[in-house]
């Protein structure tokens, strides 16, 4: 029950949403802890390329992997605890960049690879979660393990 998002949406052309519509409270983030919860959903297991990034322009990163604007927050964390990453495109710029879209990365919102080992890791933490009885009835966002209902 993996999902794999559309990529094309990702893309350099596609502007990023804008950071005051999409969240109503933003805090740093980090990668989960091991082991333990939130777990975000995982929208893809591999990075966004993303082109076109204004030095000192502020992005909001999706922590929850909800949103449909990936790599950046639409405000689908909301009746959640996650909550997006403000993080400023650093000087000097550079053409590309690799922004993690699993949610895993221990170096948000860059991809670290964590990626290649995730998919084992995201089926077992699903099977063994004490919520899985009540999957069919959750909104939004399994927190134990990462579960999205209809993803």
């Amino acid at each position: 029950c993996f999902a794999y998002i559309n990529r094309s949406a990702w893309m350099s052309s596609a502007p990023a949403p804008d950071p005051a519509a999409a969240a109503d409270e933003v805090v740093a983030a980090s990668a989960p802890t091991p082991g333990g919860p939130p777990y975000p959903a995982v929208p893809m297991y591999g990075p966004c390329t993303v082109r076109g990034l204004v030095p000192g322009d502020t992005k909001l990163w999706c922590t929850c992997g909800l949103s449909k604007a990936q790599p950046w927050c639409d405000g689908s964390h909301k009746g959640t605890s996650f909550k997006p990453l403000k993080w400023t495109v650093p000087e000097p710029g550079q053409s590309l960049y690799a922004i993690c879209a699993c949610k895993y990365t221990k170096a948000p919102p860059f991809c670290d690879t964590v990626h290649i080992e995730l998919p084992m890791q995201v089926k077992a933490r699903r099977a063994a979660c004490p919520d899985r009885e009540r999957h069919p009835e959750c909104a939004k966002l399994c927190e134990g393990c990462g579960f999205v209902p209809d993803f």
